[in-house]
C-alpha cells in the first residue's frame, strides 16, 4: 500500500516542476492484473521489449503494495495516496454496490485541473464519483467498448494522439489503464481466458487489431508463481495471459 501522501505528494512536484518547466508531463500506464510477469521485474520468458525501454526511462515501483487485491481499491488508492478505508473506496465501483470516494476527496486529476494541468485517462477507470474524478479527457468504459479502450492497442493509440493534439503545448496527465492481462473468459469466452484471441486475425469472429503481432507461448516454458499449483491447466493460462502483456506492451 503507498503511504498515505504518496500520490499527493506526487502531484505536488509535478506542479512545482510544470511551473518551473513548461514541457513537464506525466503518462501513468496501468495493467489491469499485471503483477511481476514482465521483463521488467525479471521475467526472463514474457517479451515486453518496449516496456523495458520504457522502464529506462521512468520509476519503476518495486515496492508497492495493495491492502485490499481488488481493482477499484487498488486505483483509488493510486489516484488518491490514500488506502480505501480513508478514500470511501471500500469495494468494486459497480451500480449494484455503488462503491464511491468519499465527496470531500482530492485526487491527483483533480488537484492537477486546478493547476491548469490538462488530464486525460484512456481504458478502465473504476473510479467514481466523477466529481471526486474529473478527468479533461475520458475514453472509459464509462463510454466506450472496453475491449476496444482497454484492449485494441491501434484505437488506443488513436485516442493518444487525439488527446495530445487537443492538448497541444499544455502540460498534462495522462492515465492509461490497459484491460490487459485481466481475464475475461467469464464476459467473453469466445475471446479465450486472458481475451488473447481477440483481434488476432486468425481466430473466426475475433476480428483484427492492426498493430498487433500476436506472440504465442509454449506452456511448457512459462514460470508458475510460487502460489500457483504447477498443473498443465495452470501453465496453460499463464501461457495465454503472457501474449496479453505481449499485446499491450505492442502499443507504441
Amino acid at each position: 500500500m503507498a503511504p498515505r501522501n504518496f500520490v499527493f505528494s506526487i502531484a505536488l512536484l509535478l506542479v512545482a516542476n510544470f511551473a518551473v518547466i513548461s514541457a513537464r508531463n506525466a503518462l501513468v500506464i496501468v495493467g489491469d492484473d499485471a503483477g511481476f510477469e514482465s521483463q521488467i521485474y525479471n521475467n526472463k520468458v514474457c517479451k515486453t521489449p518496449n516496456l523495458n525501454q520504457l522502464a529506462k526511462r521512468s520509476v519503476v515501483f518495486n515496492r508497492a503494495y495493495a491492502s485490499v487485491s481488488s481493482c477499484s481499491p487498488s486505483r483509488s488508492t493510486i489516484l488518491t495516496g490514500l488506502p480505501q478505508h480513508q478514500n470511501g473506496m471500500y469495494g468494486l465501483h459497480h451500480k449494484i454496490h455503488h462503491f464511491n470516494s468519499f465527496d470531500d476527496v482530492r485526487s491527483l486529476p483533480l488537484i492537477l485541473r486546478k493547476a491548469n494541468i490538462r488530464t486525460g485517462i484512456i481504458g478502465k477507470k473504476h473510479v467514481g464519483p466523477e466529481y471526486v474524478y474529473p478527468f479533461d479527457y475520458a475514453k472509459t468504459e464509462e463510454n466506450e467498448s472496453i475491449l476496444q479502450v482497454g484492449r485494441n492497442i491501434t484505437h488506443i493509440k488513436e485516442l493518444v494522439r487525439q488527446f495530445l493534439t487537443e492538448t497541444g503545448s499544455k502540460p498534462f496527465l495522462l492515465y492509461i489503464g490497459f484491460h490487459d492481462p485481466h481475464r475475461c473468459g467469464h464476459t467473453h469466452p469466445q475471446f479465450g481466458a486472458f481475451c488473447e484471441k481477440f483481434g488476432d486475425g486468425i481466430t473466426k469472429g475475433c476480428g483484427i487489431i492492426p498493430d498487433w503481432k500476436p506472440i504465442h507461448y509454449d506452456p511448457r516454458e512459462v514460470i508458475v508463481p510460487y502460489f500457483i499449483p504447477d498443473t498443465p491447466a495452470a501453465r496453460a493460462d499463464i501461457a495465454a495471459q503472457y501474449t496479453t502483456i505481449s499485446r499491450l506492451d505492442q502499443d507504441k
